[in-house]
């Protein structure tokens, strides 16, 4: 009777993968919470706060990814 090592379509218990799986996960719904709070904090300013920073409401998305890009 021949044994066979073919493990094709199966993927063993990884500690080091389900970690870094998790971390990433972590990551984005972490991303997304601080994005959230930033357009929430950019959106309560008022109109001549926005201005005086260099951004229109309009701008607020789009200056808030900038943002997020340089953490």
């Amino acid at each position: 009777m021949a044994f066979s090592s073919d493990t094709s379509g199966y993927a063993p218990f990884s500690p080091v993968a389900l970690f870094a799986s998790f971390r990433a996960k972590a990551g984005s719904i972490l991303r997304t919470i601080q994005m959230g709070r930033m357009i929430s904090t950019l959106s309560s300013m008022s109109d001549g706060q926005l201005s005086h920073i260099g951004i229109s409401r309009s701008d607020i998305p789009k200056y808030a990814e900038k943002l997020m890009e340089k953490d």
